[in-house]
């Protein structure tokens, strides 16, 4: 069965925002399940790599549709499993669920086809292996820009943490095939109470880094995300993907992670801390000092 996804790329907001000399680096080879513990970026290692002693702690990353390009083959698999319950699905309901939790998510999916003698752990399991079972099978599809930032990243001494909806098990999947040392830690969507769009996931990263979410950036690919990073207090980084993301304080849209490295993150972090309005601060490209572009 052959169908596609529609995804708006327009950008939300009044700011157009356009980066230059953008370097992308080769990453090693090398995998491991369990990286070394990361300490938090000092301040000698990134102005090492050209990042001024700015007050970011860590970087926390979604995945699914932030690192990864994934959401497409989480909706197949809900197209697949609706079918299969002898019911229909709608592009309009998947989208509907990017970012969400995935109990609620099998919650949804049972109301609208009215299937309350279901678990939805059933569903969640069904969908997860599914999904599994086709990261097993293909590479992975990373967005662009997203390895060579974590290696930017790792390069300056930024603590980064993984935070997913996705359980564990599916993770691990993907965690394999990521060079050594780029995730510090990792909260999968099993190991929270809440999940997202509440705060519980992204501050339990910053508890197991030691960090203050104030000092920390969350990038994120859907406005459920993006509203858990901002609850938590950090500043987000919307990199819209399949569906768009609306405005909000201490949020600010990037067109591609392509368009990022440990210096500029540093250097809008430090400007977003300064200013009630971080959206309309922007770094100007090889220099620290913010300027709005419009």
């Amino acid at each position: 069965r052959s169908w596609q996804v529609h995804r708006p790329r327009s950008r939300f907001g009044p700011y157009r925002f356009v980066w230059e000399n953008v370097r992308v680096m080769k990453p090693s080879s090398a995998a491991t399940l369990m990286p070394p513990p990361t300490q938090k970026a000092s301040p000698h290692s990134l102005q090492t790599h050209g990042v001024e002693a700015h007050s970011l702690e860590a970087v926390l990353w979604d995945f699914d549709g932030t690192l990864a390009d994934t959401e497409a083959l989480w909706i197949e698999a809900e197209y697949d499993l609706v079918a299969s319950l002898g019911a229909q699905w709608s592009s309009e309901h998947a989208e509907s669920m990017v970012g969400k939790a995935l109990i609620d998510s099998a919650r949804y999916i049972l109301g609208v086809i009215d299937r309350a003698d279901l678990d939805p752990d059933w569903v969640v399991d069904q969908l997860t292996t599914s999904v599994i079972e086709r990261l097993a099978t293909q590479d992975i599809p990373w967005r662009p820009g997203a390895l060579a930032l974590l290696e930017s990243l790792s390069a300056a001494g930024v603590a980064c943490a993984l935070v997913s909806a996705s359980y564990r098990r599916m993770l691990e999947v993907v965690l394999t095939r990521l060079p050594a040392g780029r995730f510090a830690t990792v909260v999968a969507g099993d190991e929270v109470r809440r999940g997202k769009p509440h705060p519980e996931p992204y501050l339990k990263a910053c508890s197991m880094l030691a960090a203050d979410p104030h000092n920390c950036v969350v990038l994120e690919d859907s406005a459920t995300g993006a509203a858990s990073g901002n609850a938590a207090g950090a500043l987000v980084l919307a990199i819209p993907n399949m569906v768009s993301i609306p405005e909000a304080a201490r949020r600010i849209s990037i067109g591609s992670l392509a368009d990022l490295d440990a210096r500029r993150i540093a250097a809008l972090l430090s400007a977003a801390n300064r200013s009630e309005s971080p959206a309309a601060e922007l770094p100007a490209a090889g220099s620290s000092t913010p300027r709005s572009e419009s």
